[in-house]
């Protein structure tokens, strides 16, 4: 029987720990809610629950010591968290690792980033070991602007020119597996950044020189972000509450270049400029 289990395994982080596991042949439990609807995977038995079930929960957490815990924003993300702490007691899970979020503060300018500081608390006093993974924005995130890129050259963002130290998603894996598989992260807390912080002109930049094009950052307002995501199929709430932590994200605070992710691996993470030369080809 597997004992780590993965929830979130289709999600961003969630899906590339999965992947990760599976190619270093290591097995794990991978938590959905309809298992007809993935593919096989070597390595990977895929369970169903959900977190609106604490029951379901219970059933995919049984036999489980280790789980990693990645949520969507969502408004039920901290009765999520109450009904996962509650299944994992009752399971006897032994470490959960969460997927939390740099800056997590009950007193940012952002309600994403303040259920981020209030779920870790959460954890915290569940009396289970916990290992918190705090990464800044994701590098992937930059996925979103490629329409705009192919079209018009531009990458509209609501977040003025404040500098972040992104993060390649893959790298917050890779951590995440050396906490599953390992000992000596056990109640420690791990922020997560590139090599560097950069702004979107930089960003625009990188990306035009590794296609060969003129691409440019255009600064928008929150409305013109929370409309454009609605235009795109996102939910009202989702929208602005995203539009809102761009928001927060413009303000500042968010340069800092940690050392957490070369102190797990033993390297260095992954660049902005590396990341998008083994991604060129979706963004000509």
């Amino acid at each position: 029987m597997n004992n780590i289990l993965i929830t979130g395994a289709t999600g961003n982080t969630g899906s590339e720990v999965v992947k990760q596991l599976s190619e270093k042949g290591l097995s794990c439990n991978a938590m959905v809610r309809d298992k007809q609807r993935v593919k096989s995977i070597a390595r990977v038995d895929w369970v169903e629950g959900s977190f609106d079930d604490t029951d379901s929960l219970i059933s995919a957490f049984s036999g489980i010591e280790r789980v990693y815990v990645a949520m969507p924003v969502h408004p039920d993300n901290e009765l999520w968290w109450d009904n996962v702490i509650t299944a994992a007691r009752t399971s006897e899970i032994q470490h959960i690792v969460k997927l939390s979020g740099m800056g997590a503060s009950e007193d940012a300018g952002s309600e994403i980033i303040r259920v981020h500081a209030r779920t870790d608390k959460k954890i915290k006093a569940s009396g289970i070991i916990y290992t918190l993974l705090q990464p800044n924005s994701f590098f992937q995130n930059i996925f979103n602007s490629i329409p705009t890129i192919k079209a018009y050259d531009a990458i509209y963002m609501s977040v003025g020119n404040a500098k972040q130290s992104f993060i390649d998603i893959r790298d917050i894996a890779a951590v995440a597996v050396k906490v599953l598989t390992e000992s000596g992260h056990e109640n420690k807390i791990y922020r997560l950044s590139g090599p560097e912080a950069l702004s979107f002109d930089e960003l625009a930049r990188i990306i035009g020189d590794a296609i060969g094009k003129d691409v440019h950052y255009y600064p928008i307002n929150d409305a013109q972000m929370k409309s454009g995501m609605i235009e795109a199929g996102l939910p009202e709430w989702g929208a602005e509450k995203i539009s809102e932590i761009f928001n927060w994200f413009s303000r500042g605070g968010y340069e800092q270049v940690t050392t957490d992710v070369e102190e797990v691996l033993g390297r260095r993470p992954c660049s902005f400029t590396e990341f998008v030369d083994a991604h060129r080809d979706m963004f000509q």
